[in-house]
């Protein structure tokens, strides 16, 4: 019973994972970390409103950051008065490697 769960939890991560990358914004937000893994809210922000011209809420950019963060694609730390986001990779390796055996 107990390695159902663990194969439910695998096959619902990975669900996750790809309904992160299905978005555009989601798409681009990885982009931008994985240039520079850690970055506050507000660079991020404007990197995606300088380089990608992207005009966006802060509640959809937060939506966004949390689908990013269910996936474990993103973890957000608070640091002073800053959030950092930091980019982690290893939710996207994993799915890879199913097929890049």
């Amino acid at each position: 019973m107990q390695l159902y769960g663990c194969v439910l939890y695998a096959r619902m991560q990975k669900d996750l994972v790809f309904k992160a990358l299905a978005d555009p914004t989601r798409r681009l937000i990885l982009d931008e970390l994985s240039e520079r893994k850690e970055q506050t809210l507000y660079e991020l922000t404007a990197r995606l409103i300088m380089r990608h011209e992207v005009a966006i809420s802060r509640q959809a950019f937060a939506k966004h950051i949390d689908v990013l963060e269910k996936a474990g694609l993103v973890s957000s730390e608070k640091r002073g008065k800053y959030r950092m986001l930091v980019f982690n990779d290893e939710p996207l390796r994993t799915v890879m490697s199913r097929w890049l055996k």
